[in-house]
C-alpha cells in the first residue's frame, strides 16, 4: 500500500488562472525581454517571492531571539521577580 507521503511530487502541475489584460501584457513583455516562456517567468517570480518571504520570516524570528542568549535581563523580567521566582 502506498501512502500519501510516499508518492513523489509531480513534475508539473498545471493550474489555469485568469488575470487582467494589463497583467497578461506585462507577462508577455517579461517573457519576450527575458527570452523565456511565460510559465518560466511565472515560476521564477513565485520562487523569488516565496524565498524573500521566507527570509523575512526567518529575520523576524531572529529578531525575537535578540538578547535571549546574552544573559541580559529582558524587558519583562526584573531582579525582584527573579528573586521571588527562585524562592518558590
Amino acid at each position: 500500500m502506498i501512502t500519501a507521503h510516499k508518492i513523489p511530487p509531480s513534475k508539473a502541475t498545471r493550474k489555469n488562472f485568469t488575470m487582467p489584460d494589463e497583467t497578461a501584457r506585462e507577462l508577455d513583455f517579461l517573457a519576450t525581454f527575458l527570452h523565456k516562456k511565460q510559465s518560466q517567468v511565472i515560476q521564477e517570480l513565485i520562487h523569488n517571492a516565496s524565498a524573500a518571504l521566507r527570509n523575512d520570516l526567518r529575520l523576524a524570528k531572529l529578531k525575537q531571539l535578540k538578547g535571549a542568549f546574552t544573559g541580559l535581563i529582558g524587558d519583562e523580567q526584573s531582579i525582584q521577580r527573579m528573586k521571588s521566582e527562585r524562592t518558590l
